[in-house]
């Protein structure tokens, strides 16, 4: 509660909170699905809310013309950095893969992670990884304990329906807290 208080947001009701990353080409890649994902999300429980820390100033416009674009409806929450506290005032966090999820893990958040690079990208070095997981809280753990979605299973309703399920799931998110 002191996190929402610090933020400005309502304390009361369930947040999602939509990390798409802190480059360029990440919010690129994400941040239409993560959208898509929110509206999914309302249209199953209307009474939702969202929140997006913006990483840097200058990854705005490109949010906000998104938001505009694909959710002009959604009700979401832009806030300059305060990653840190944006995701302990969300009940679940929707997040790109990187160094952001070892924090969610720390303050032990449910989290959904996911990743996009370029389609050549992603053929070219897909031969060359060889491990099971990406998302660094199962890497660490070496099992999934976090749901992950890469490339194309990066979808509005694969990662939707993970949110929901952390959201309906309390003993699940309460396991997941004690790993």
């Amino acid at each position: 509660l002191v996190a929402r208080r610090n933020l400005g947001i309502a304390e009361s009701g369930q947040w999602v909170a939509l990390l798409p990353g802190s480059r360029q080409m990440e919010v690129k890649q994400l941040t239409q699905v993560f959208l898509q994902a929110a509206q999914y999300l309302h249209a199953k429980q209307p009474q939702l809310q969202f929140i997006l820390p913006v990483a840097q100033a200058k990854l705005r416009p490109a949010i906000e013309q998104c938001i505009a674009e694909f959710a002009p409806e959604l009700p979401i929450v832009l806030v300059d950095g305060k990653s840190r506290e944006v995701m302990t005032a969300a009940d679940v966090v929707l997040m790109a893969s990187g160094t952001a999820t070892l924090e969610a893990m720390l303050l032990k958040r449910p989290m959904v992670v996911a990743y996009r690079v370029a389609q050549l990208t992603y053929w070219i070095a897909k031969p060359l990884i060889k491990i099971p997981h990406f998302a660094l809280p199962n890497l660490l753990a070496q099992q999934a304990l976090v749901p992950e979605f890469l490339q194309q299973a990066v979808t509005p309703e694969n990662l939707g329906a993970a949110v929901l399920n952390w959201l309906q799931r309390p003993e699940e998110v309460q396991a997941l807290q004690a790993r």
